[in-house]
């Protein structure tokens, strides 16, 4: 692994850029623009579906906030503690805004429901995101990175959607993850740029055993969050995983300075 790449800013126009030359190479049949306006979900089977998809992303961001709460002093970087605490706070709203969305809409309070949901998290994350900073860097890179090319795709690809909950959406949780994906990664540069060449060999193969172990802990939940999502967002387009695996090989790419043609083969998300 001799050869380096060039690294652009990390930014969200990255993000759509790369996602979108995936989709030409792997998936063209993927529309890269939206084709027609959703519509608001009304039907009692309808909102039953987006019960379940929101106290997912709920827990998400829930879990989110409890793996920095407990990291946040254990990691002594008080550059990385600042961002961290923007982080929690951040997800955390994002966390309450859907939940009191929920309520709004069924008429109870869902807090139970999401916590049951987030202990299934720590049921298969176990201690890798309090695994010291290997750990966490996995955490941060599948919990804010590894997901934003399917979460892009149901964006596009999505025919059914809640006003209210978009609006927010577009006002304040795409902004806010776009800044914590650019946070990270600057964090994460900062420590392996330093790093002499054969460091850098040493830490990638860290961080891609550490990264590995995650997906493979992470497929059953990311497989029946998919189920979900579709059956709120009535996607009919199949075939995603490609797009999944080969943009986490370009994260992975990013963040450790070695093309994609050189990384090892990764687990799938349809494995």
């Amino acid at each position: 692994m001799t050869a380096t790449i060039t690294r652009p800013a990390w930014t969200i126009e990255f993000e759509n850029e790369t996602i979108d030359r995936l989709i030409d190479k792997y998936t063209p049949h993927i529309p890269k623009k939206r084709l027609q306006e959703p519509t608001a979900i009304a039907t009692a089977e309808e909102l039953e579906n987006f019960y379940h998809f929101r106290v997912g992303g709920a827990a998400h961001d829930l879990f989110i906030v409890q793996v920095v709460a407990n990291v946040i002093d254990k990691i002594p970087d008080p550059e990385l503690q600042l961002f961290l605490s923007r982080q929690l706070g951040d997800d955390g709203a994002h966390a309450e805004n859907t939940r009191r969305r929920v309520e709004a809409l069924f008429g109870h309070d869902p807090i139970e429901d999401i916590q049951k949901q987030v202990q299934k998290h720590w049921d298969f994350m176990g201690d890798i995101p309090r695994r010291g900073w290997l750990g966490f860097l996995a955490f941060e890179l599948h919990y804010e990175h590894h997901i934003v090319a399917i979460g892009s795709l149901n964006r596009r690809l999505s025919r059914l959607y809640d006003p209210q909950s978009s609006s927010f959406a577009t006002a304040r949780i795409i902004p806010d993850e776009t800044f914590h994906r650019a946070g990270v990664a600057e964090w994460w540069l900062r420590k392996f740029d330093k790093a002499s060449s054969t460091e850098k060999a040493e830490l990638a193969a860290q961080v891609i055993e550490a990264d590995e172990e995650v997906q493979r802990r992470r497929n059953p939940y990311l497989k029946e969050h998919e189920k979900i999502s579709r059956r709120a967002l009535g996607i009919e387009v199949e075939e995603t995983g490609v797009i999944y695996d080969t943009w986490r090989q370009e994260v992975l790419s990013y963040f450790l300075d070695i093309p994609v043609s050189q990384l090892p083969k990764l687990v799938s998300i349809d494995d």
